[in-house]
This record gives C-alpha cells, structure tokens and sequence, in this order.
C-alpha cells in the first residue's frame, strides 16, 4: 500500500533535522520483505532520506535523495490512516531502510521511544544499512534485526569509505545480525574471503545476486 510524500532534493548527502522530525524519502505498507533472513514476512517500509554512499548499481538511487521532513505525529498519523498499528501489534515489521537509516539514529531514537509511549508496545523493528556508521548503545537496544549489505568493489565505492573493519566486527558480534552481499560472479566471493570473513561468521553471509536483467 503506497503513501504519498512530498518530495525534495537537497544536498545530496547532507540531511539537517529539525527537533522531532525525520527526513523521509518513502514509505509504503501491507507488502513483504523481498530479503534475507525474513523474506516473506509482511512488512512497512519507512524510507529514510540521505546515504553514506552512492552505489553505481543502487536500486533506490531515484528515492532516497528526495523526500521531505515529517513530524513525528504526521508519521504516527500516516501509520493510523493506513490501519498499521493494530497490524504492527499482530506481528507485522517495521523496516527502516534508506538511503542510511543509521544517518538519522538518534531521532529513530526519540521516534521509537514516541511510539512506545502513544501506543504501548513496539514493533518488531528491522534496519538495513550499508555497515559504514555505529550504531548507538540505545538504538542497538531497539532494533530485532540488523540487515547489514557491507559494499564490495562491484559498488563503485572506494574501500576506505565502503569497508570499516571496526564497525563490521561490532555488527558481526551481535546475535541478530546479517550480513548481505550483492554479487555479480563467483569470482567475487574471493573478495568477501578476504575482507569479511575474518570478521564476521559465515553463518552470517547472505549472498544476493545483482540479476539486474533477465539473462544475469
């Protein structure tokens, strides 16, 4: 179920916030995880604006740029209107995705601890990220499940910016964590032997092909 936002584009990696706001890009409901570990479970997706990085194969590179800022309680209202609450009680997941959900952590923070408190529970919240940004103590205490998609040299990126030892080996060392790799070839799982697996459990890895056509 789409919901319609008033988009923008500012400077395309910087995002101000004001106080109880979040910048978002997108958001749409009643549809399923396409990835990971949860595929499959109905999902609302809340698209955050703005990223660390700028993939050359990024899937979302015409969303996450724009978008607008909404009070808490326009978001909150957004949920009412589309009947998610009484959903996100009956097991439905809260996905915050982006763009960088992690850019924007400390007000997810105080959105959270909002909705808590106007509606008495918590969704079972998942976050995807690209494994570049830490997460806080707090923000860590609220999520059920981290979708970590570290980049490989496939991404465009330079490693310097896309690959942080420290931050994976944080991830890597919580129980709720994946990690999701987008693959062109076999020949890149050489790459992720190198740089990843000394860090981060194989048990962890999730491989996804980039099938960006029909033949790949």
């Amino acid at each position: 179920m789409p919901v319609t936002l008033i988009q923008q584009k500012p400077d395309f990696h910087k995002v101000v916030i004001l106080e109880n706001k979040l910048a978002i890009a997108e958001m749409f409901c009643d549809t399923l995880q396409g990835e990971g570990v949860t595929t499959g479970i109905p999902s609302t997706f809340l698209r955050v604006q703005g990223c660390t990085l700028q993939c050359v194969w990024c899937d979302t590179l015409e969303v996450w740029p724009y978008g607008n800022e909404y009070t808490f309680d326009e978001v909150f209202k957004l949920f009412e209107d589309a009947g998610m609450i009484d959903k996100f009680q009956k097991g439905q997941h809260l996905i915050l995705t982006g763009g960088s959900p992690l850019k924007q952590q400390s007000q997810l923070v105080k959105f959270i601890h909002e909705f808590i408190d106007k509606y008495g529970f918590k969704p079972y919240i998942e976050v995807e990220n690209e494994a570049v940004l830490l997460p806080s103590p707090v923000f860590e205490g609220l999520v059920d499940q981290w979708n970590n998609s570290p980049k490989l040299a496939n991404s465009g990126m330079k490693e310097r910016v896309r690959l942080k030892p420290q931050i994976i080996s944080h991830m890597a060392a919580l129980h709720n964590s994946w990690f999701k790799f987008v693959v062109q070839n076999e020949d890149e799982w050489k790459e992720i032997e190198k740089d990843y697996l000394p860090l981060i459990n194989i048990n962890q890895v999730i491989l996804m092909p980039e099938g960006q056509t029909q033949e790949s």
